[in-house]
């Protein structure tokens, strides 16, 4: 009787350590800090519009299935910790009808390029392509033409993606300075895959140089267009070369801050074709959903 009192006990024991194990919440996605992300850009200062092998790992490229069973890179995104990519709010809720989204291409380069893609006698590894768990789309966003407020979204993988030197997060404005500092005239970089002057999208990820302008002549731009912009919203000027496109939505706009680079603006809107003079592309700006980004982590 004493035995089995005891192997009751013991039994009562376990299941108690059990219970409290179960009972453990699983650990909150976080965001990593700049030790940590937004390092991936190269020391070779050569003016050109073509990125390096390796550069900017955080490049990502939603896939779409259309009705006819083709597959196609419609949009762009950024990588910001190992579960998520940061994208446009339109890219997932203001596609063509009967459009799917498939998959998240991570560490591409040269999509003309089925294998590894080379540079010299260097070759980078194999794209990665991630399934998707969940679309979260901003729950104020309307997909209206004349505004696109609120165009942001997060696409959660079904795992963890391995970082490698060609696939790294890059770093969000989660400090006060960097979220609230004045940014006009602000020299900043947009890198991803670009409308070519046939509408087409490049092969290879593209880099521009671009300047953040004032409210003032953001608005002017576009009120003949009926269209109101918002504070969460960035206006940047465009090269005004007829060659010159803009990226694909949802691509990267980033600024230079010490040795890391931060994501400030997810490509939205802006003039129909080509090197257009003074109309501005719109950017969501990232420094506003900070807080929005961080409570939809998982």
């Amino acid at each position: 009787m004493t035995q089995l009192i005891r192997l009751l006990i013991s039994i009562a024991f376990l299941g108690s350590i059990c219970l409290v194990c179960y009972a453990q919440p699983t650990p909150k996605a976080t965001l990593p800090r700049p030790n940590e992300c937004g390092i991936g850009q190269s020391d070779r200062l050569i003016n050109t519009a073509l990125p390096f092998l390796g550069e900017y790992p955080w490049t990502a490229l939603i896939q779409y299935r259309k009705p006819d069973g083709k597959l196609e890179f419609s949009c762009g995104g950024s990588l910001i910790n190992a579960r998520y990519i940061l994208t446009a709010a339109h890219c997932i809720s203001g596609i063509p009808k009967n459009w799917k989204i498939v998959g998240v291409r991570l560490g591409e380069h040269d999509l003309s390029n089925a294998g590894p893609d080379c540079e010299d006698d260097l070759c980078a590894d194999l794209h990665v392509d991630m399934t998707i768990d969940k679309l979260i789309v901003h729950e104020d966003h309307n997909n209206l033409p004349r505004s696109m407020w609120d165009d942001i979204a997060l696409i959660r993988f079904d795992r963890d993606v391995t970082f490698s030197e060609y696939i790294r997060p890059i770093c969000l404005p989660l400090d006060d300075e960097l979220r609230t500092g004045n940014t006009t005239g602000l020299r900043v970089t947009e890198v991803g895959w670009s409308r070519t002057v046939g509408s087409r999208i490049s092969d290879t990820k593209t880099r521009t140089e671009l300047e953040i302008l004032n409210r003032t002549e953001c608005d002017t731009a576009y009120q003949q267009q009926e269209i109101t912009l918002r504070d969460t919203q960035l206006c940047v000027s465009r090269p005004k070369l007829g060659d010159v496109c803009h990226g694909i939505a949802g691509s990267s706009l980033m600024q230079q801050v010490g040795d890391s680079l931060y994501l400030i603006g997810l490509t939205s809107f802006g003039p129909t074709g080509c090197g257009k003079k003074n109309i501005p592309d719109v950017y969501t700006k990232v420094a506003s959903y900070v807080d929005w980004i961080e409570s939809k982590l998982e």
